[in-house]
């Protein structure tokens, strides 16, 4: 590749010292210097380097005498081969670019044309969703995990599953279920859930931080579509379908069996585990409205719990909620006794009040 006069430009440029700036300097300043005197006191490199970038000029009416170029037009003459060089290589690179697009546009159409593969499939429609869980349900030898996050599930809901639950239940395999605490309190779930547990099934509820997720046997899941209330992603990759399974694990282990009977003691226990979870949310900044959907409740119940915490806190608004729970570490989780989680809980573990009372008079 030849060499652009750009490159001599630059490599010049690159030679220049600091005698360069005092010579250019001395020029301007007089107008005019003899160029024998400027090669004897700044060396004669200098001075041609100068010549070549057009910043020193051979008088046209004295000889041997230099004047000042004017930098700025110096550069556009030197310059311009550079621009226009690279104004070409731009439309080429344009150019270039729009005849890869065709390529693009078949490749794209070729990819969303494509049968996806058989390890993830994205099921788009409510029927497709429940034919696949029915057959990946029918077909299930050992153990079926569900999580239902949302607070009480729907009467339609429950009742076309119920039929598929006591089949599978009838063969021998075993059902682990997640539900949230607010399920507890809805009058259907709790029949449902109670006619399931004496078939065989388990089921636990805990406030929040679970997926919406099915498995079957090790080797299949289904997990809820971000963008989609309906559709589902089916999934058979071995090392997806475990993260599934492993997730649903830890939040068994922490999740509490769902109640065979109700007490007092029960339901101020739930109570309080609700009130820390929404505590936790609070410090993370979601407004009720997220807050609800995250817990399964309605708007109105969240904001009941919401302006009982800041009451027991004593905060004046919601940030200073915040700073009250951050410094009390009321966002952190208790710990979980090993006993009946039916027992009394004792004072409430997400706002003891004399801690928040200290806590608002160092605030103030």
């Amino acid at each position: 590749m030849n060499a652009s006069p750009a490159d001599g430009v630059t490599a010049i440029l690159g030679l220049l010292g600091p005698e360069a700036l005092e010579l250019f300097q001395c020029v301007v300043e007089q107008q005019q210097a003899d160029g024998d005197g400027l090669r004897d006191r700044f060396g004669p490199a200098a001075v041609d380097r100068l010549l070549e970038l057009r910043l020193l000029k051979r008088s046209a009416t004295r000889p041997g005498m230099l004047v000042p170029g004017i930098p700025q037009l110096a550069a556009t003459e030197l310059l311009a081969p550079m621009a226009q060089e690279l104004d070409a290589r731009r439309r080429e690179i344009d150019s270039a670019r729009e005849k890869l697009t065709l390529f693009q546009y078949i490749y794209d159409r070729a990819r969303s044309a494509a049968p996806e593969p058989d390890d993830i499939r994205r099921l788009t429609d409510l029927d497709a969703v429940r034919s696949v869980i029915t057959e990946l349900a029918d077909g299930a030898e050992h153990e079926i995990l569900t999580s239902q996050p949302g607070g009480a599930r729907k009467d339609d809901v429950l009742r076309e599953s119920l039929e598929k639950t006591e089949r599978v239940l009838a063969r021998g395999v075993r059902m682990r279920t997640l539900y949230q605490h607010t399920a507890q309190f809805n009058t259907v779930t709790v029949e449902y859930a109670d006619h399931v547990t004496r078939l065989g099934a388990e089921i636990r509820t805990l406030g929040d931080g679970f997926m919406r997720m099915l498995a079957f046997d090790q080797t299949a899941a289904i997990i809820a579509l971000r963008d989609s209330e309906t559709g589902a992603l089916l999934v058979r990759d071995p090392s997806l379908v475990d993260f599934v399974i492993g997730a649903f694990e830890r939040a068994w282990t922490t999740a509490t069996p769902f109640p065979e009977n109700y007490s007092q003691e029960r339901v101020l226990a739930i109570s309080d585990e609700m009130k820390l979870s929404i505590v936790r949310l609070l410090v993370q900044g979601l407004e009720d409205r997220a807050i609800a959907r995250r817990m399964g409740m309605s708007l109105r119940t969240c904001q009941r719990h919401v302006s009982d915490i800041m009451d027991k806190l004593g905060a004046r608004s919601r940030l200073h909620a915040g700073y009250l729970i951050s410094e009390l570490g009321l966002d952190q989780a208790p710990s979980r006794p090993t006993a009946d989680p039916a027992a009394a809980p004792g004072p409430d573990p997400a706002l003891p009040p004399q801690a928040a009372r200290g806590a608002v008079r160092r605030a103030s």
